[in-house]
Order: structure tokens, then sequence, then C-alpha cells
């Protein structure tokens, strides 16, 4: 057995902590001395507090490596979701710095065509925020899926609603899933839309939106006044006009 302040040495963290695991539940004291209050940790949880140092290292939040721990969330679906976050944090990184001219250009030589948007079950968090925000709320549903049990099918995307109306303009975040009970879930799904896949960077995307209104006009198809864009994990993205 091992004290606080000995564990925390040999597991290279504080004993603030390791007070903080204890108190969200991540890794509790194989015992503690009532008389003094010491608390003690066995040889073995050496083991689980490497796992949490290591999962804490790429970002992922106490809730989710409880769940981990806890087995309510697959380890391996959790990182993926934390891997795609930082891919694309990195992609924007990389774009600010270098920029994308050559795929700028290929991705204005892109011509829309026309295919449905194929049935999706989701869950969903609705807001009316900047873009640079978005990433945040895909690591709350990534969070919110490993906590209810669910699988992540796909790539997330943004539903926007009443693009030409600065009052009743909205967003929705969503995040493909299977599983549930269906009680958090919403269903997405268009017939025909007016597509674009769009490889010029997700900061470049609303360049996508002026391709297909552009072609939209020059062939007379009429648009719906909502659209979606599919971020993939290849840091290319898929934008969707429903066609009336």
């Amino acid at each position: 057995m091992y004290s606080r302040g000995q564990f925390a040495v040999i597991g290279k963290v504080g004993r603030k902590a390791l007070r903080l695991y204890h108190e969200e539940g991540l890794l509790v004291p194989a015992y503690i001395n009532e008389e003094n209050g010491y608390h003690y940790y066995a040889e073995e949880q050496l083991a689980v507090l490497e796992k949490i140092r290591r999962l804490r290292s790429i970002g992922l939040s106490l809730f989710e490596i409880r769940q981990v721990l806890e087995g309510k969330a697959d380890e391996k679906e959790v990182v993926r979701g934390r891997i795609t976050e930082l891919d694309e944090q990195l992609q924007a990184v990389k774009e600010l710095a270098a920029g994308r001219e050559q795929e700028e250009e290929t991705a204005c030589d892109a011509v829309p065509d026309i295919r449905p948007f194929e049935c999706k079950t989701c869950l969903y968090i609705d807001e009316n925020v900047e873009k640079e925000d978005l990433g945040i709320s895909v690591g709350k549903l990534y969070e919110q899926a490993a906590r209810e049990g669910l699988s992540a099918q796909g790539s997330h995307f943004v539903l926007y609603e009443n693009l030409n109306s600065e009052e009743k303009f909205s967003m929705r975040t969503c995040l493909p899933v299977s599983g549930g009970d269906g009680k958090t879930l919403t269903r997405v799904s268009e017939a025909k839309c007016l597509h674009l896949h769009f490889t010029g960077g997700f900061s470049k995307i609303g360049k996508a939106h002026e391709i297909i209104r552009k072609y939209a006009e020059e062939n007379r198809i009429s648009l719906a006044d909502r659209a979606c864009e599919v971020y993939n994990k290849d840091l290319s993205a898929d934008v969707y006009y429903p066609i009336l």
C-alpha cells in the first residue's frame, strides 16, 4: 500500500489531482485510515492512474474517462472522436499558417450534383453560435453518446434553417448514432438535394455555398431555405441544399 504522497510521486501526478480523481469517482483510495484520515492506494491502482493520465493527456473530460473506466463507453470510440476533433483543429491551424491555394482552386472547379441526404438518426444540440464554437458542441455530443451507450456512426454535421432570415436563423449540430431508445434523438433526411463535395478546408466552406447557389441560379433550380454541412474525417466536407 502507498500513502497518497508516495502514490502521487510514483504515479507522477500531484496530490491535488488525486483528490480530484477521488471526488469524481475515477480513482478511490483502496483504504482510508479512520483515525488519522490518511489515504492509501494499492499497487495495482497505478495502472488505473496511468490510464487516467494517458486519457487526460489527449484532452478527454473527467466524465468521459469515468465512463471508460466503468465500461460504459468504448475507449476506442471515445478516442476516435477526440482524434477527429484534434484533426480538425490541426487542419485549421495549417490553413491559417500556410493557406490552401491549390486545394481551393480545385474546390472552386467542383461541379454540384443532385443526390439525396440519406436518413440518419442523430444526437443533436440546438444552438445559434459562431462556427468557430462548433468543436465544443461536437465534443459534448460524443460525451452524451458515451453517457447513453450510443455508438457514433459516420461524420458529424450541421443543419442550418432559415438562412435568409436574421431573426429565425438557427443551427443544429448533429452526430449520427446507433442504439438508444430514441428519446434524445432526431431523424434527418432529404429526398433530393443539390450537393457539392468540397476540399478547400472547413474554414473556407462558405465558398461551397457560393458555388451551389450560383449553379442553382444559372440552372433555374429552386432551393429550400436550409442547408447541411457534413464534416468528413479526411477533412473534406459535403454541402447539401434541398431542392424545392
